[in-house]
């Protein structure tokens, strides 16, 4: 058979009607003619199921229907959130085991320092050089720096006498705060500041403020005395000398992320408040000046509402009412009327005594 006689053959069979509608393949035509009948079927390719389309169609390749069905547990956030969590903790449980544990004052908190009493003061007399350097110090011999010396040695001698440094069986900070049942737990931490040299400086800014080293260098703001009275200078020394206290410039918090840090400096504000107004009723000051100090210097602010959601603060009002918690309250009374009673009888039987 000739080519021509083929093609003829083909035509035909293509002209004529079929007993379906669906279209027929071009091998179906060839099938009969000789030559095609031993041509293997060839089935359509099928898209197996371990292939997915394009990502343009939000699939994802290699994954099988199978696969997708199962998920993994780093597939669930709240599974990833706690292995992070405990990957995390074991971490910080590692690196705080390597440093020192020491009780606060008065909170008895038990917290890890870095820095040992030493490397603290270096470091906080570094800092406080550089601030230092940026205003026009006060002479001594000045009425305004005499009078922030005066207010700051009542609360230092307060501080030593109340934490037990004259004599460990007058500790009466130590006294009112101890819980009930705790004579055999750890001591207070309290040597660091037999070794600190308190300095006080008057620095010339319109700015009311107060810093601390924590070597016990001291600097005042004339902003700060000019527009807050004794008591309130009172009230904001012993705040600062709260972190002193405390050691919180030593705390291993200072390594955390910046928004663990922020956290945790936030309460170490709050702890600083209750510290600061035990040894403000220590010192023969009224506790509520504690309160009028923090309520007045809130009005000399000027953050905008993102600083104050960044700060290290906590929010003035929160502090206000934790301070005026009864249990704080009766404990600052408590030390107060002490201390007042004392000067009573000091006064009465020895008039020409100083008062420090």
């Amino acid at each position: 058979m000739n080519s021509r006689s083929v093609l003829s053959q083909i035509l035909r069979r293509y002209h004529q009607p079929t007993p379906t509608s669906s279209p027929r393949r071009l091998i179906d035509l060839f099938s009969p003619v000789r030559g095609f009948s031993s041509l293997p079927r060839v089935r359509p390719a099928v898209r197996p199921s371990s292939t997915a389309a394009s990502p343009l169609h939000g699939q994802h390749y290699g994954t099988t229907a199978r696969r997708s069905s199962v998920l993994r547990w780093y597939h669930d956030p709240r599974k990833v959130a706690a292995a992070t969590a405990i990957t995390l903790s074991a971490t910080a449980m590692a690196a705080c085991s390597r440093y020192d544990r020491e009780i606060v004052p008065c909170t008895n908190r038990s917290h890890r320092v870095v820095y040992s009493h030493q490397e603290e003061r270096e470091l906080g007399d570094a800092d406080f050089a550089v601030d230092k350097a940026r205003f026009v110090i006060l002479d001594p011999s000045d009425p305004r720096s005499i009078r922030a010396c005066l207010v700051t040695e009542r609360i230092v001698h307060a501080a030593h006498r109340g934490l037990g440094l004259y004599d460990s069986h007058d500790a009466p900070m130590l006294r009112v705060t101890r819980k009930w049942g705790a004579a055999s737990a750890p001591q207070p931490h309290t040597s660091h500041l037999r070794a600190l040299n308190w300095e006080v400086f008057v620095a010339e800014n319109g700015t009311p403020d107060v810093v601390i080293a924590p070597g016990g260098k001291i600097l005042v703001s004339t902003g700060f005395l000019d527009h807050f009275s004794d008591e309130e200078l009172a009230a904001a020394l012993a705040h600062e000398v709260g972190h002193v206290i405390a050691r919180h410039t030593a705390d291993i918090s200072g390594w955390f992320p910046v928004f663990l840090e922020r956290i945790i400096s936030r309460r170490m504000e709050i702890e600083a408040d209750y510290i600061g107004i035990l040894l403000l009723g220590a010192a023969g000051f009224h506790p509520q000046w504690a309160l009028a100090e923090l309520a007045k210097r809130e009005k000399f602010a000027r953050f905008s509402v993102l600083e104050k959601l960044l700060s290290y603060h906590p929010k003035t009002e929160k502090r206000l009412q934790l301070l005026s918690q009864a249990k704080t309250m009766k404990e600052a009374l408590e030390l107060y009327r002490e201390v007042t009673a004392m000067d009573k009888v000091t006064d009465r039987y020895f008039p020409y005594h100083v008062k420090v």
